[in-house]
């Protein structure tokens, strides 16, 4: 057999071993031998395709390192974002937390000069031979912000935040304006009897009680000014709960500090809090100091040039003072709306609870706490605000009572002038010691100090009373009284921002509301303490009661809130 045909034979046997399908072609394994071993390690699906595994190789390693690459870049961006959000976030609340002390400021200065005047206008509508009138007006407003506060913070919880403020803002700005028209007709109408003629004057046609005129236009303006006073210090009393009870809460929540931590969020928060309340309050006592000193002088430069200080042109300080109001109403009118359209979320009204909102539970009661008192009550920190309160009643201060007791102990005008800034300036002092503790202690535990603080003060005050010599007297009596000053504004700022903290969101108003009116009340006391012992002697009776209130105060927030501090949510 040739060579060649032996190789044909082993073709021929070689093609019948080969497995051939029905129609005589190859089999699938019939393929060439470089793939034959290949197909059958490779694993097949049922209807014989590629496994997932029979894929083009790629390294799982590399496909996870591309993946957190990505996933990294992705994350990168995202702070990125946050990062510049939260930096808009805080210059914008920044810029409306600015728009909030010119506010603040041009309202507390405009109210500070207005209420220094309308004291000076009262005493000259009796010639300056009565205090009744003043008696009477800050009766008359004290009563109404007490009846009126509960109402007034329902409808701050109620209404849109940029209406109620400009409302409270026109309406006040309106009754002071109309009220310094009425101080103006009535001075113009009673000229003559200011310029205090050496003639003697026959009382019958002065048409005059005590000094008070009692003809019917002059009786007429008079009760204007009583009732548009006190209106606009209501509606100011208003306005205060809705920025330092409600819209500064909003504020200091406008940005999320750190989303993935509460806690850190909270704390910033606070500090948030802390420095705007501070600030708040810095200007207040501020324009305490300065606007009456302003006024003083603005009314002294229209002196009429008589010898006696009685000649002054008051008429022109009451064209001053609308003047003022004015141009306050202006700037907190176009600060408000700025701050409102700079904080998206004023716009958001929290939603009213079931318990908050009960149709039948509309019963007003004895000045209007009924119904207000309960929802005051139910806060975790009602009993701080107890305690505020309370310390209203304290007539170891340099307001009137003390002032007019001082004159009566034989102290002259102008020593008592010196030390009642002193006073002021050491009260001012007490918001950077709040700054300070807070951080250090907490809250709650600097609430604690300073009202414990604040009747220790008072304790060397209070006992000056009792010392026969004068010298000794007056020396315990400043220094107990000023010192106390410290932890008066401390107690006062820690209060308040444990409210801002704690109060529910959609009761803030009404809450606040029962607050201004508490604090009206127990101030109220000591007027009518003073009425009803109008002798300067009986000075240590009234300032034992408000004493004692003082003493009740550190209880009750001992009691009520320091022993429960752990329970705090946010102390």
């Amino acid at each position: 057999m040739s060579k060649g045909e032996s190789n044909q034979d082993d073709q021929e046997s070689s093609v019948r071993s080969r497995p051939q399908n029905n129609d005589g072609t190859a089999s699938e394994s019939d393929q060439p031998s470089h793939q034959d071993t290949t197909e059958q390690s490779r694993p097949q699906n049922d209807d014989g395709t590629p496994s997932e595994s029979d894929q083009p190789f790629r390294d799982e390693d590399s496909d996870d390192l591309e993946s957190q690459e990505r996933e990294g870049l992705l994350k990168s961006d995202d702070t990125i974002q946050n990062a510049d959000k939260i930096w808009r976030g805080e210059e914008q609340i920044n810029q409306a937390r600015k728009l909030l002390y010119l506010s603040h400021m041009f309202d507390q200065f405009s109210e500070g000069t207005w209420q220094f005047c309308i004291i000076l206008f009262l005493a000259a509508f009796s010639n300056y031979e009565s205090l009744v009138l003043v008696s009477t007006y800050g009766l008359c407003s004290g009563l109404l912000v007490c009846y009126f506060g509960p109402q007034l913070g329902r409808f701050i919880d109620g209404a849109d935040r940029l209406f109620t403020a400009r409302l409270f803002i026109g309406l006040q700005s309106s009754a002071v304006l109309l009220a310094t028209t009425c101080c103006y007709m009535l001075l113009a109408a009673n000229e003559k009897p200011f310029h205090f003629s050496d003639e003697s004057e026959d009382d019958s046609n002065n048409n005059s009680s005590y000094g008070v005129p009692t003809d019917a236009k002059s009786i007429f303006l008079l009760v204007g000014v009583h009732l548009l006073g006190a209106i606009a210090q209501v509606l100011d009393s208003g306005f205060t709960v809705a920025i330092e009870r409600d819209w500064i809460v909003v504020m200091s929540q406008y940005i999320t500090f750190a989303p993935e931590e509460e806690s850190t969020n909270l704390q910033k928060q606070k500090e948030w809090l802390s420095e705007t309340n501070v600030a708040l309050k810095q200007i207040d006592l501020s324009c305490q100091i300065i606007a009456p000193a302003v006024a003083g002088f603005v009314v002294a430069g229209w002196d009429g040039g008589g010898e006696n200080h009685k000649a002054s042109d008051l008429k022109s300080a009451a064209l001053f003072v609308g003047c003022l109001c004015a141009v306050a109403l202006v700037v907190e009118y176009i600060c408000s709306t700025k701050i409102f359209y700079a904080v998206q979320t004023l716009a958001i009204k929290p939603i009213p609870s079931a318990n908050n909102s009960s149709p039948q539970d509309t019963s007003c009661g004895l000045f209007g706490l009924s119904r207000g008192m309960k929802i005051f009550m139910s806060q975790e920190v009602s009993w701080a605000g107890i305690s505020l309160s309370l310390l209203y009643s304290n007539v170891l201060t340099f307001g009137a009572i003390m002032t007019a007791y001082l004159v009566w102990r034989g102290i002259s005008l102008e020593q008592i002038g010196i030390w009642r800034g002193v006073s002021a300036a050491v009260g001012l002092a007490g918001t950077f010691v709040y700054k300070i503790l807070s951080v250090k202690i907490g809250l709650v535990n600097s609430g604690m100090l300073s009202v414990t603080v604040q009747f220790c003060c008072l304790s060397i005050g209070y006992a000056s009373l009792f010392v026969d010599n004068l010298t000794i007297s007056f020396a315990m009596l400043i220094v107990g009284v000023c010192s106390s000053r410290i932890g008066l504004w401390v107690f006062d700022i820690s209060v308040t921002q444990l409210m801002q903290l704690n109060v529910a969101d959609d009761v803030r108003g009404e809450v606040g509301g029962v607050q201004s009116s508490l604090n009206s009340f127990f101030f109220l006391l000591s007027f009518g303490l003073g009425i009803l012992l109008p002798d300067p002697a009986s000075f240590h009776v009234y300032a034992s009661i408000g004493y004692i209130f003082v003493a009740a105060a550190v209880v009750c927030f001992a009691v009520g809130v320091y022993s429960k501090r752990d329970s705090l949510a946010k102390a």
